[in-house]
């Protein structure tokens, strides 16, 4: 099976589903397991960071939303990430513009102080600092919100939002997957690759070290042994599809 290809569907159809507007409708609290912007037009669920720093600003511990994120990371680990998100599909299609990447070293902590940043920022303005430089929320609710919102205003956040964008777009050029590798709060979900149930694991006897498995993986990786278990595996099949002598796969786990 050409993982590639069924990954491709399944974004589409992820930001197909994500666009579809039914919560004006059902009035629902649905929390995305992916960084999407509550602010779309269209959008069905709420962004987890959003509503993360909202419970902070409210002074509530939110065990709805990380009960949530927890089923999530234990099922599909932080294959959301490389199958799900549209701003990491979004993120792909920039790399087809960029064939050279130059290499970067993974810095895995990262995410984590990021997250930390977030929550304590909202902790201490009361206010959602994150979604005014969200590049997620610059694509799809930024732009569109001239065209849909008749009431719509050039402000200085919009010029925020635009300014963020244009350096994350100039950064995915040159490195693939920058923001999922270093910002992105909800890289942190890649603590539960080493238990969740969605998983690539490696077959040490047939691998031969030929390394293209690393050559490909748009998230740096720098050891085949890493492959499913760093926090930084966004599971997306690259390295399954590339290996000659199938030495990797992705399975359930039992």
């Amino acid at each position: 099976m050409n993982l590639e290809r069924l990954r491709r569907t399944t974004q589409a159809i992820s930001f197909f589903i994500s666009n579809l507007g039914v919560n004006y409708a059902l009035k629902t609290g649905s929390v995305y397991p992916f960084l999407y912007c509550y602010g779309c037009p269209l959008a069905w669920g709420a962004c987890p960071i959003g509503a993360l720093q909202n419970f902070t600003i409210l002074r509530i511990c939110p065990l709805y939303l990380l009960g949530i994120l927890g089923v999530y990371g234990a099922i599909f680990g932080r294959a959301f990430c490389g199958w799900a998100c549209p701003f990491g599909a979004f993120q792909d299609l920039l790399a087809v513009l960029s064939k050279k990447k130059r290499k970067l070293r993974p810095f895995t902590y990262s995410k984590f102080i990021m997250l930390a940043l977030v929550v304590g920022l909202a902790w201490f303005t009361f206010d959602t600092i994150f979604c005014k430089f969200c590049p997620a929320g610059s694509l799809f609710a930024a732009l569109p919100a001239p065209f849909y919102y008749s009431g719509w205003k050039w402000t200085f956040y919009f010029n925020v939002h635009i300014a963020t964008l244009i350096l994350t777009i100039l950064s995915v050029l040159l490195f693939s997957r920058f923001w999922c590798r270093y910002l992105c709060p909800l890289g942190t979900m890649g603590i539960f690759n080493r238990i969740s149930i969605m998983t690539i694991s490696l077959d040490s006897a047939k691998c031969t070290n030929c390394l293209k498995c690393l050559d490909v993986c748009p998230m740096g990786l720098e050891k085949v042994e890493d492959i499913g278990l760093s926090s930084d595996c966004i599971m997306c099949g690259r390295c399954v599809d590339v290996c000659p002598t199938d030495a990797l796969k992705m399975h359930v786990r039992r």
